[in-house]
């Protein structure tokens, strides 16, 4: 009896040799530092090219856009929609969205323990140079100061997180919810709150924290949700 090998199709692709564990934290790295040092080479050429260019009516929706990487916002939303998709007994979904919420929030606690140590005055911060100023600054802590939280961007990184979940569990569809995160990241851009190495480094952050949550926590959260 002649044996038949089964050939790959598009639902079923074959599967290349899985990275050791330990690489992939060290890529994402890399990642990071190269992706930073583009960003400080061109901070004050995108900041200056973006001053040129403003529209009144452009800033006002990219504040209303800016908004949509709130980390209440979107958590508000997630719930809202994973009520939906409980009650409608979309085991897949909810195992997704519970990821996306966790992704999220690992990004977005990230990069604001990140920003409180860097103490990087904002590009709209006119009462110091630009500059890195630490915890403390002229005889006061700047835990609170909201000028002083630049680097990295927590809007960015929540956004990439969240919507980057997505795109590890429907890869064909990945670059359109991207694009949703990387609006998010123009808009902080645009509103004169970030330099954009800020928002480089809160995407890669971000995406860090997606591929570990699907990878990692997907497994646990899908048993948990009994899908399958």
């Amino acid at each position: 009896m002649e044996i038949r090998r089964a050939q790959p199709s598009p639902q079923n692709p074959p599967h290349a040799a899985a990275l050791p564990a330990w690489l992939d934290p060290l890529i994402w790295l890399v990642v990071l530092i190269v992706v930073a040092c583009l960003g400080f080479f061109f901070d004050q050429t995108v900041v200056g090219a973006i001053a040129d260019h403003q529209i009144r009516w452009l800033e006002q929706i990219a504040g209303v856009i800016s908004k949509f990487g709130d980390w209440p916002e979107l958590m508000g939303y997630a719930t809202v929609v994973l009520i939906g998709v409980g009650f409608a007994r979309k085991r897949t979904l909810v195992k997704v969205i519970l990821c996306m919420m966790i992704a999220g929030t690992l990004a977005g606690t990230a990069t604001n323990s990140a920003r409180l140590l860097s103490g990087r005055a904002r590009p709209n911060n006119h009462e110091v140079p630009p500059g890195w100023y630490g915890l403390w600054y002229k005889g006061q802590w700047l835990l609170g100061k909201y000028k002083f939280h630049s680097f990295p961007s927590g809007h960015t990184a929540t956004a990439f997180a969240f919507f980057g979940v997505i795109g590890f569990a429907y890869r064909r569809r990945a670059w359109s919810f991207l694009a949703v995160a990387s609006v998010i990241g123009w808009s902080r851009l645009y509103i004169n709150a970030h330099f954009f190495s800020d928002v480089l480094v809160g995407a890669v952050v971000g995406l860090f924290f997606a591929q570990l949550t699907w990878e990692r926590a997907g497994p646990l959260v899908a048993r948990l949700v009994k899908e399958k």
